[in-house]
């Protein structure tokens, strides 16, 4: 059994490196299947020993929850450990993680991004094994299956001791230019600015990163069919999932 554990383990994590659709950001917390977090991003201040993120299940039946954390680009393991890393999750359930920093080094003027990862893999019935012999994750003969699912990931902010308050407060300073078809969103703040959407004349801009990091801007296509204006409409997520809406020059 132990043997057969470690192979789960290893196919999850797997998974949560290749998966394309753990690559992208979820809009909302809730898994289609059940499990969800209960925020959708979590700020770890440096000073702090460790911060929590609580799991919920949703569905009727239990999962087998794993979780990690990856670096920006998620493709490898961030220096933090998260406990418990493995565990069952019945339904009507929920579980605290605990995030704690190992080590790493991290700019100390601005924030760092990470990602908290938290895949649940389902039980299904093995009509194929004994009565007696039943997985210690699982009840009436159910088995971990290796199929692998679409996880969570959700935003991990390392903040500085030196970067203080709200990415909301220091929206405003956040400026929007336009050259041809693009639109250049410019960040000269600390705080890694989490956009919600932003439009030009009531079209929306397709954007495949929906932040811009410290000190840096991002790059949109401009919506077909649209004309230059003076005025671009966006909104920025806060710390705890709030919005707020703002209108800026768009020079």
């Amino acid at each position: 059994m132990k043997n057969q554990f470690l192979v789960v383990s290893f196919f999850i994590f797997s998974g949560l490196i290749i998966s394309p659709a753990v690559m992208a950001e979820r809009n909302s917390v809730p898994h289609s299947d059940g499990v969800g977090t209960g925020a959708t991003r979590v700020v770890y201040p440096s000073g702090s020993k460790h911060v929590t993120l609580s799991v919920y299940n949703t569905a009727d039946h239990p999962f087998l929850v794993e979780s990690v954390v990856l670096d920006e680009s998620m493709q490898q393991e961030a220096p933090f450990i998260i406990t418990p890393p493995l565990f069952r999750l019945d339904g009507g359930q929920r579980n605290t993680l605990r995030i704690m920093r190992t080590g790493g080094h991290f700019p100390a003027d601005r924030e760092s991004i990470n990602w908290i990862c938290v895949k649940p893999i389902p039980p299904e019935p093995d009509s194929t094994r004994d009565e007696g012999e039943k997985d210690s994750v699982g009840r009436d003969n159910l088995s971990v299956t290796t199929r692998l699912l679409s996880g969570i990931c959700i935003k991990l902010f390392f903040r500085p001791e030196i970067v203080h308050g709200n990415s909301l407060d220091m929206a405003d300073k956040v400026t929007w230019t336009i050259k041809g078809k693009t639109v250049t969103a410019s960040n000269p703040t600390h705080f890694y600015m989490n956009i919600s959407w932003a439009s030009v004349n009531g079209k929306k801009l397709k954007m495949d990163k929906t932040y811009i990091p410290p000190f840096s801007e991002e790059k949109y296509p401009l919506p077909e069919g649209v004309v230059k204006n003076n005025a671009i409409s966006w909104s920025v997520v806060g710390d705890y999932g709030e919005e707020k809406k703002i209108l800026s020059i768009l020079n």
